[in-house]
């Protein structure tokens, strides 16, 4: 009987141990950034992203919502907003399979609403403790509700992107991505988007984030910029 009774506090001394040891599966990342001038200019901007991962043992979902609202005065200078969802499926080796689904809402750039809807096949080329290497191809559909007085335009796409992530020391990484998105339409209808990015971890739960964010359209709506590029610095909080 004794011998039982001091076996019960550990065992669940065991079962604790065993429980901190087993990794996450979800993951949730909330970038937060606020810059304001004063002085020559009086301007604004607000930002915010959130990104959350659950993984599975064959499967991974990745939902990431965001906003940037941008006043100049009392003016309204920039505004746009973004949503999205990706699964992903584990196939053999470094390989995977996903479909994904965008929203985002950019009236400074010409749209009202653009639904970007896509499948790829992804692989992990570099998988090391100080680098980090995956790219995609895939294709999909887009549907854009531009602003009054231009076109709507729907057409297929074809999709190439790869990020590279190094880890400078045990509380900094780079990171660096590139996104081509041709039209199967119109061969002049193609968008590149890339972000430079530098983050250091603060503590376990919150870090910084230094980015550069440049968006291309080769044809834009009529009266727009081809170019967007966006310099900013986040605070991220990890859960």
């Amino acid at each position: 009987m004794k011998t039982a009774m001091l076996l019960i506090p550990v065992m669940a001394l065991a079962a604790a141990a065993q429980a901190q040891e087993t990794p996450k599966k979800w993951k949730d990342a909330a970038e937060l950034s606020y810059v304001q001038t004063s002085g020559n200019s009086k301007t604004s901007t607000i930002s915010a992203k959130n990104l959350f991962n659950y993984d599975w043992q064959k499967a991974a979902l990745e939902l990431v919502a965001g906003g940037l609202g941008t006043k100049s005065g009392t003016s309204v200078t920039a505004e746009q907003y973004n949503a999205s969802e990706k699964v992903s499926w584990k196939l053999t080796g470094k390989n995977y399979t996903f479909e994904k689904v965008a929203w985002d809402k950019n009236r400074f750039a010409g749209f009202k609403d653009r639904w970007d809807l896509g499948v790829g096949f992804g692989r992990h080329i570099l998988e090391s403790a100080d680098n980090q290497l995956f790219a995609e191809l895939g294709g999909g559909y887009i549907f854009e509700d531009r602003m009054p007085g231009s076109d709507n335009k729907s057409f297929g796409t074809y999709r190439a992107y790869a990020k590279y992530i190094r880890t400078l020391s045990a509380t900094a990484n780079a990171s660096q991505d590139f996104e081509y998105l041709g039209n199967l339409k119109e061969s002049d209808g193609y968008r590149m988007n890339a972000e430079t990015a530098l983050v250091a971890s603060i503590n376990s739960h919150f870090s910084l984030k230094a980015s550069h964010v440049w968006k291309y359209v080769n044809s834009p709506s009529a009266g727009f910029r081809k170019t967007d590029t966006m310099n900013m610095l986040s605070l991220i909080v990890n859960y």
